[in-house]
């Protein structure tokens, strides 16, 4: 298998042959290209663009860091380029004009800027084919939910696995971001600044590259945590391109954050290098702390982070990114911390396990069983698309930004988490829905995110004290099988 099939490996299980039949018209490619992005890392390879003159204007800088603007050039130009920073193995067919009549299936993407302030929305008009993402300006995050929902959609009616959504959907409001309504509501607020402080990140993978592109800004100091190396699989879903293969995760990062201040640790930080932390910690204190490992070291390195009173973010996936969890704890303000929640959620049915030892084979090939079971139970999200894992770090970059704001500079919405204790968020790419009409840990539709407090904590037997922070932990749901005779779970238990 060369580099062009290896590309793409962790992803053709869940797509087979994916885009590369389609085609794709867009026009205001400044406000499509994110959306463009991600569907060619679903293996989209032909665009068609309506207007190649269009000058590049936010937020297409923000969607194509990676590759340089030169003066004079085109939005196509640094969308082509970074299409070929991304993916040098499969050149995408960049076309000028309308898609040529009976290219099936296709579908036109367009963008319409709004003022600051207005609503943000997607219009869907299924006889045309069309589809417009109204975004306002200046509102990055926005933006990037618009992008991930046209994106999930888009794909899906792409591969005949989904269908039209209603003619309006707006995305936000300023009780929360990620809510998705049929009708206007108040407009999210703007992003808090963070100038000035420094991030830890430990673990720059598919989230964690990605959170680093959304957090990066004049002013802001780093501290990049990651042993691994950019290998083929990668830049399909992560923060690199092609070039990058063979390079440190983060010297690659931190050469793309110039002329930002950069620390870089190469080298894995779990349960057995805890002291390694403490050591990082008094060196530098970092004003917050993102766990974006995607393996179950988090809790040793979350509780160490909050004994020294760090502020910390985690985001896990579950198994092929489906579902997926941001955690937010701050113990300096008396949130729950990681180990209130962790293991202890209810929310309803569970997602069915998705892989099987075929898949599991053919993702973690010519390695020992031993180290397949390892690798399974570290990357819990494989596979996954870039369109499901970035929406991960959507959520937590938004997120992080409410957290290193000031209290009064903190949107309506964070607040209330943190008033009410519901600081692990539960978010959902897909709706898992079982025979009998109920949906995997009740979520009502693909994308949604919901607050999770401590009232959703089960398992927990009359009282107990967190072992991290010393919160007293009750029973908040309370799940047993019906009473039946020994009997009757004797013929149960015996029946065909």
């Amino acid at each position: 298998m060369g580099p062009r099939e290896d590309y793409f490996a962790r992803v053709r299980p869940l797509l087979g042959d994916g885009l590369r039949s389609c085609v794709v018209s867009v026009e205001q490619l400044s406000l499509t290209a994110r959306v463009v992005d991600l569907l060619l890392s679903c293996m989209l390879e032909e665009v068609h663009v309506r207007d190649p003159e269009e000058k590049p204007r936010w937020p297409l800088p923000l969607t194509c860091r990676g590759v340089s603007m030169e003066r004079g050039d085109r939005a196509l130009d640094v969308l082509r380029r970074y299409a070929a920073w991304k993916n040098e193995f499969s050149p995408v067919r960049w076309r000028r004009g309308d898609a040529p009549v009976g290219s099936s299936p296709r579908l036109h993407l367009a963008g319409r800027l709004l003022p600051p302030g207005a609503a943000p929305h997607v219009l869907w008009d299924e006889a045309e084919r069309r589809v417009t993402l109204c975004s306002p300006r200046g509102d990055l995050f926005s933006h990037q939910n618009l992008s991930y929902a046209v994106a999930r959609q888009a794909r899906d009616l792409l591969l005949g696995r989904g269908g039209w959504p209603p003619p309006v959907t707006y995305h936000g409001n300023g009780m929360w971001p990620f809510a998705e309504t049929p009708r206007p509501v108040s407009a999210p607020p703007p992003p808090a600044s963070r100038s000035g402080v420094h991030l830890l990140v430990i673990g720059c993978g598919s989230v964690g590259s990605e959170v680093v592109r959304l957090l990066a800004a004049p002013g802001v100091r780093w501290t990049l945590v990651d042993a691994g190396a950019v290998s083929v699989f990668n830049p399909q879903r992560q923060w690199f391109g092609t070039p990058e293969i063979g390079a440190a995760k983060v010297e690659a990062l931190a050469r793309r954050l110039q002329p930002s201040p950069v620390r870089t640790v190469r080298r894995v930080f779990g349960s057995d290098s805890t002291r390694e932390l403490a050591e990082l910690l008094e060196e530098d204190r970092p004003d917050l702390a993102l766990l974006t490992t995607g393996t179950h070291d988090h809790a040793p390195l979350a509780e160490l982070l909050w004994e020294r009173g760090v502020a910390c973010l985690s985001a896990c996936a579950y198994p092929q990114a489906r579902f997926f969890e941001v955690n937010v704890a701050l113990p300096a303000e008396g949130t729950p911390c990681l180990c209130c929640f962790r293991g202890r959620l209810y929310r309803g049915l569970e997602s069915a396990p998705p892989i099987d030892d075929e898949l599991a084979s053919f993702l973690y090939r010519d390695i020992s069983a031993a180290e397949r079971e390892r690798a399974y139970v570290d990357l819990v999200a494989e596979p996954a698309t870039r369109i499901e894992t970035s929406r991960i770090a959507d959520v937590l970059a938004q997120c992080s930004l409410e957290a290193l704001a000031d209290g009064p500079r903190r949107s309506a919405w964070f607040r209330r988490m943190l008033d009410e204790g519901t600081t692990c968020l539960l978010g959902s790419n897909t709706l898992e829905q079982r025979a009998n009409g109920e949906t995997a840990y009740g979520m009502s539709y693909a994308g949604q995110v919901v607050r999770l407090g401590l009232e959703d904590v089960a398992g927990v037997e009359e009282e107990q004290c967190c072992g991290v922070c010393g919160r007293r932990l009750r029973v908040g749901v309370h799940v047993e099988l019906p009473a039946a005779a020994d009997g009757e779970i004797d013929r149960a238990l015996l029946a065909p």
